[in-house]
């Protein structure tokens, strides 16, 4: 995992995870907790989503409930990763050990330098966001067990497999 890229979307402070994926999309069936993500925020947002997009976000990204249903459903929109100012910390476990990449800017201000929908790379080599205008923003670097977690795809990935070396 060196690289992602995608479009951003943009999201203010505070954002709660009944707004990612409200309660009544809760659900066993992959499809319905898919379409469900920011469903009640606005209702066209998943349908427009790419693979690789990324969520970018103010302070205390994901704050609210514990349940990963969330989390499931940013995966399953193939969410390439949120950066943000910074994360609710039970939101940023959950993401993590789900594999989603949550990065936080080296400096809070730089989240105003973004417009939504302009391309974004993130490289994990050198811990910056570029802009397709060529605005380069550091982002913090995650600790190394953290980023060992995310390139597994979660922390399940890591477990020894009961079946290797059978």
């Amino acid at each position: 995992m060196n690289i992602i890229q995608g479009r951003v979307w943009l999201f203010g402070d505070n954002l709660n995870t009944d707004v990612i994926h409200p309660p009544n999309c809760y659900s066993l069936d992959p499809v319905v907790v898919k379409q469900g993500l920011f469903s009640k925020f606005d209702a066209t947002l998943q349908a427009r989503l790419k693979p690789g997009d990324i969520l970018v976000g103010g302070k205390n990204f994901g704050c609210g409930s514990s349940r990963e249903t969330s989390i499931r459903s940013l995966l399953l929109n193939d969410i390439g990763a949120i950066v943000a100012v910074d994360f609710a910390r039970i939101f940023f476990r959950n993401a993590t050990n789900n594999g989603l990449p949550c990065l936080q800017f080296a400096n809070a201000e730089d989240r105003q330098k973004l417009a939504e929908g302009e391309t974004l790379t993130i490289s994990f080599n050198d811990w910056t966001l570029t802009s397709e205008t060529g605005l380069t923003i550091p982002l913090t670097p995650a600790g190394s067990f953290v980023r060992k977690i995310w390139s597994e795809g979660g922390l399940l990935n890591l477990l020894p497999n009961s079946t290797k070396g059978a």
